[in-house]
């Protein structure tokens, strides 16, 4: 008895009795699964998760799945560049790498003429940052750090792109 205690003990601190499960994800809000999704990127799990306009998506090394409704909201991920980049439509938590890990950036959004948001952020270790914009609406996105800038369009729509990658940084 005592071995398989001392067994499962090595195991939970090697993390291996915390396997990401779909149940994980019951009644968790977009923002906890984001979270989740990142957190088991960083640690290597073998977990696909994705956004779509609809939902973030989890597909599991079981083959289990599971998703959780983004409701009213937009998830855009966006990986600004200067040098080096990739084509995407479909944010990929579990794979997408950006060139600007763990940069601030200045961020505006602006709808029109007018200011809708505005924050500083910061790209995690994939070079990504994420915004939590309003669905159906047609954006303007800035992005500054210090004198290089980039601007580009951004619409939240069923059919738009939940990954922009393509938002280039000049002087």
């Amino acid at each position: 008895m005592r071995k398989l205690l001392a067994l499962f003990l090595v195991g939970a601190a090697l993390g291996l009795a915390q396997a990401p499960t779909p149940e994980a994800l019951k009644g968790a809000s977009p923002e906890e699964a984001l979270a989740l999704a990142k957190r088991w990127r960083e640690e290597g799990q073998r977990v696909v998760s994705y956004a779509t306009s609809e939902a973030l998506f989890f597909e599991f090394p079981d083959g289990r799945k599971a998703q959780v409704a983004l409701k009213d909201r937009f998830l855009l991920a966006v990986a600004p560049y200067r040098h080096r980049t990739h084509p995407c439509q479909v944010h990929y938590f579990s794979s997408c790498t950006g060139e600007l890990q763990g940069e601030v950036f200045a961020v505006r959004v602006l709808e029109g003429g007018k200011e809708v948001l505005k924050a500083q952020v910061q790209t995690g270790k994939d070079g990504f940052f994420e915004l939590w914009l309003p669905r159906n609406r047609r954006y303007t996105l800035e992005v500054r750090q210090g004198d290089w800038v980039a601007q580009a369009p951004v619409a939240t729509f069923r059919d738009s792109p939940t990954c922009l990658t393509g938002l280039r940084l000049s002087r």
